[in-house]
Parts: C-alpha cells; structure tokens; sequence
C-alpha cells in the first residue's frame, strides 16, 4: 500500500465575527497520495479555498492534524515550519493579484530562493530563475520585464514558476484558471499536467469548473458549506454520484451538443444557502434536499464508505 503524502484528519478553520463563529471548514478529512491530483469543488463560498490555506498552514487551523512525513504539521514551530515551507507551495487565483507590480519577474521568481538561501552567488541564482522559466514556457528575456507587461495567462506561469522555485512535493492550486480567458486555461491546465508528469508533483486542484476538474484529478472531493460531502475517483463521482448535492452540482455542467442539452433533467435546487455563521449541528444540505428525513435535521452525518473508495456524507446514501 503507497503512503499518503499528505492525510488531513477533522482540520477546521472558523473566524470570529461579531454575531458568532464563522466556520469555514468544520472538521473535514481526506488524503492525497504522491503524484495525484485531488481535485476540491464546491460553489462559491463553500470554504474551498479556505480549506487549502489551513492545509498548508497559510491560515492557523482551529482544530485538527494534517499529517506530513509522519509529524502534523500543526504542532511545528515557525523554525521547523521552514523545512516544511520547502515542501508545500501555493498557486493564487488572481494572477493580477499575486505578483508584486514593483518587482521584476527575476525578482518575483527567485524570492523563495533568498528567504530560504538556496543559492550563493548571483549567477547560480540566475541560472535557476531563467531554467523556471522555460519551464514554464517563457524565456530569458522575460526575467527583466514587470508583470504589467504579460497577459493573464502569462502572469500565472509566472506564478507556477515561483511556486516551482524549491521543488516542492505538494502544491494547493487555487482556483488557477478561473481568473483567465477560455482559450488560455486549457494551456495552464495542460502545462500543470506536463509538469506534474516531469517533477513528480502532487495537487491539490481547488476549482468551480467541474469539466475541468474531472480532466485533471484523479480523485474529487465535494464540499458544502465547510462539511466534505462526497469523495472518490474522478470518474467514479461523475458517472455514479450518490449524494443529492454531488447531483444537482453535476447536472448543471453544460453538454456541447443542444440537443442533449435540450432534453436532458437539471437538478434545481430550491431555497437559499444558509449561513455559514453559527450553523445547527446537523446535516448542512438539510432545508435544500429533496430526500431530508428528520434524523437529518438531528445529527450530521459522516463520511462513510459505500463503495469501493466512495465516501458520502448522507444518512440515505445507501437508499439513493
């Protein structure tokens, strides 16, 4: 049996505002085992990408392990935080947003070489930045340009090439393409793919895009207001979901061909998402689901296994 490269284990992340606790993720679990992509999907505001900066220690967790060659991270220190910083490496959302206007892109992309030391002299530091470059597909001349000089899609690879800088083992992608044009995110999508297959890289793939998501992963996880719902293989979880709430997200992917379109069944969901603030003790998806019995207003389900690696959160999965 292969290790987990990562295992998070009951990992929340809540927020105090000023009616009460905010809770982001409330206690979810899964592993991600080297050299696979473990996609994160959910709609907006469902804690995804919150989920990915706990996991890797960007926010301080509230509660829960996150197992990383066999120590949990959660109980390092800032200094034996460092080694593991080498490790675990982000890419943003806003390509616009996370590169600093002020720098070049030399700068940008050899900062985790400086704070980490990697290289003494300024050639051998150089050298690396303009090897990152290419490969990512951009070249050496680029290095002295800003990062207003570059199109969207070329200001993330920027971003792939800085998170490449230490050769880390596990990357979370935030959302990384939603932010660019169509034409260009097939290009990202592929070149993290090629790069995954060269470097040995796990992912931590969090996105909206469910096409998407079922092209890059291996293995989906679907989350709803801070609570996992459903995990299991990419093609398992879109050719056999099980919970209520994995459906009615799937079936709203269009389908190329109008025809199809036309006659298929959409899944509408009825009610509004409640809020995250304070929450009952019990099922999330509860006033929105059509198949709610009254055990689920009383006590939240758990991920358990009904197939073969399917987990699903839902008292009646085994029925549906």
């Amino acid at each position: 049996m292969v290790e987990p490269l990562i295992s998070a284990r009951n990992i929340k992340k809540y927020f105090d505002v000023g009616s009460g606790k905010l809770k982001a993720v409330d206690g979810i679990s899964f592993d991600i085992y080297p050299g696979e992509t473990f996609g994160l999907v959910g709609e907006s505001g469902c804690g995804k990408s919150t989920a990915g900066r706990t996991i890797i220690r960007l926010y301080e967790p509230t509660d829960g392990q996150l197992i990383f060659n066999g120590r949990n991270i959660y109980e390092l220190s800032h200094n034996e935080m460092q080694e593991v910083r080498r490790n675990f490496q982000m890419i943003f959302q806003d390509p616009y947003a996370s590169l600093n206007p002020r720098m070049t892109v030399e700068e940008i992309v050899a900062e985790p070489l400086e704070i980490h030391k990697i290289y003494k002299t300024h050639k051998e530091r150089r050298d690396r930045v303009i090897e990152l470059l290419k490969l990512v597909g951009l070249n050496e001349e680029h290095s002295l340009r800003f990062p207003h000089e570059f199109s969207g899609g070329q200001r993330q690879r920027i971003g792939i090439a800085r998170a490449l800088a230490l050769n880390p083992k596990f990357i979370v992608c935030d959302e990384p393409i939603s932010a660019l044009d169509v034409s260009i995110q097939a290009q990202v999508v592929n070149l993290l793919k090629k790069l995954q297959d060269e470097l040995g890289l796990t992912y931590l793939f969090i996105a909206h895009d469910l096409s998407m998501v079922r092209y890059i992963s291996d293995r989906v996880g679907v989350m709803y207001l801070g609570h996992m719902m459903e995990v299991a293989d990419s093609e398992e979880l879109y050719d056999n979901p099980i919970h209520p709430y994995t459906k009615a997200l799937l079936s709203a992917i269009p389908i190329p061909d109008p025809e199809t379109q036309r006659n298929r069944h959409r899944i509408m969901l009825e009610g509004d998402v409640p809020s995250p603030i304070d929450p009952e003790d019990n099922c999330r998806f509860v006033d929105r689901c059509p198949y709610a019995i009254s055990k689920c207003r009383e006590v939240a389900p758990e991920l358990e296994e009904i197939h073969e690696n399917h987990f699903v959160a839902c008292h009646r999965a085994r029925e549906l």
